[in-house]
């Protein structure tokens, strides 16, 4: 079983397979294992959604990586700060009450918050005009890097062979079924491939004469120094008026996001003139931290799809051919629950506590699936 991509979704596929006691699984990364997108995520792991597929993946992932030493043996440290929505007017609010009315149905401790609670809670921010806020206690962030290292050493312990450096340049198919893969040092046999690629799942679809509504947007980062203000219990905060959020990381603060409409392709450079009207903002509701110094900064690439959910499950019309990608910015915190639902689904043939239809390619074909644009 060849999986193509050593990212944090790759990795986590490849370690559930192997728990299970799956023997032969390879994993192919044309570069380093996680040092694509993965490296460049900024690590939030949140339940607040507004549909039960990505709720019930998030709850699930929250709870393994909240018991990652016990799981994998390897350290993780998942800092259970909280994510706070800062809303900006009545509907948005709205919106957020619904999805957390759904999360609370689902075991999500999320809670909307009145003006006055959030002043009260949070007395470094300025609530002009805000609506409100919605937070959710057991939301946080940890390193997706040392995650995905974590999950890597322990897959290879019981297995998993990892390829860095190799890149898979073609299918290979026979009779409507996969039979190999084609790479940059020669050829692997294999009656199963999973495309675990992340922004670069398009380019491994038309390998196989597939079009996947994937596309690549890259996300500006800017760490400046950290904000004596912010109480280390400071949440991962997000301000739904503009997209920006900041959050405390040890040593640092973290300033990004207001880049969702940033087109597809290009590069993954840093750019800098996206700095100013992003701190902009954030100071507009965290003046804290405006003397605060831009020291660095990153680009990553978001894969998206259409709908902001990921595509899993088989590849219509190619057995053998699997789909774990289009995760939106998601895949770091949703990697645990799909790398569990993927490995239940290659091994059982069905899917196991998993809305198959949700994340399903078919569904693009025809109406795509509705969400609240509130809660991206």
């Amino acid at each position: 079983m060849l999986i193509v991509g050593g990212g944090i979704v790759g990795l986590a596929i490849a370690f559930h397979l192997a728990e299970r006691g799956t023997r032969g699984v390879v994993v192919v990364e044309r570069a380093e294992i996680a040092s694509g997108s993965t490296s460049k995520a900024t690590g939030g792991i949140r339940q607040q959604f507004t549909t039960e597929a990505k709720i019930r993946l998030s709850r699930e992932s929250v709870l393994f990586y909240q018991d990652f030493v016990e799981r994998v043996g390897r350290p993780l440290l998942f800092r259970q700060i909280g994510y706070l929505f800062l809303l900006p007017n009545a509907t948005v609010f709205d919106a957020f009450a619904r999805g957390v009315a759904l999360q609370n149905q689902l075991g999500v401790p999320s809670e909307m918050l009145d003006p006055d609670e959030l002043a009260r809670r949070h007395p470094m921010l300025v609530l002009d005009g805000y609506a409100g806020g919605a937070f959710c206690p057991t939301d946080g962030y940890a390193t997706p890097a040392d995650a995905a290292y974590a999950l890597a050493s322990r897959a290879r312990e019981l297995g998993v062979q990892i390829i860095e450096g190799v890149d898979v340049i073609g299918i290979d198919r026979a009779s409507g079924r996969v039979t190999g893969a084609q790479t940059s040092v020669g050829a692997i046999s294999t009656p199963l491939v999973v495309g675990a690629a992340g922004p670069w799942a398009a380019e491994l679809g038309r390998m196989v004469d597939l079009d996947l509504p994937v596309t690549a947007h890259p996300r500006q980062v800017f760490s400046l120094s950290p904000c004596p203000e912010l109480p280390a219990d400071f949440p991962f905060t997000v301000d739904m008026a503009s997209g920006v959020y900041v959050h405390r990381e040890p040593g640092a603060t973290l300033l990004g996001g207001g880049d969702r409409a940033t087109p597809s392709g290009g590069p993954a450079t840093l750019d800098w003139s996206r700095f100013e009207p992003v701190a902009t903002e954030a100071m507009r509701w965290l003046p804290a931290i405006a003397d605060l110094e831009a020291r660095s900064g990153w680009c990553g690439l978001r894969e998206m799809t259409p709908d902001d959910h990921p595509i899993l499950g088989p590849a219509p019309d190619l057995e053998g051919f699997w789909l774990a990608v289009g995760f939106s910015g998601h895949g770091f915190m949703h990697a645990p629950a799909v790398g569990r639902a993927m490995a239940d689904w290659i091994l059982t043939g069905q899917p196991v506590d998993l809305d198959s239809a949700a994340f399903s390619l078919a569904r693009f074909a025809g109406e795509p699936l509705q969400i609240d644009a509130a809660l991206f």
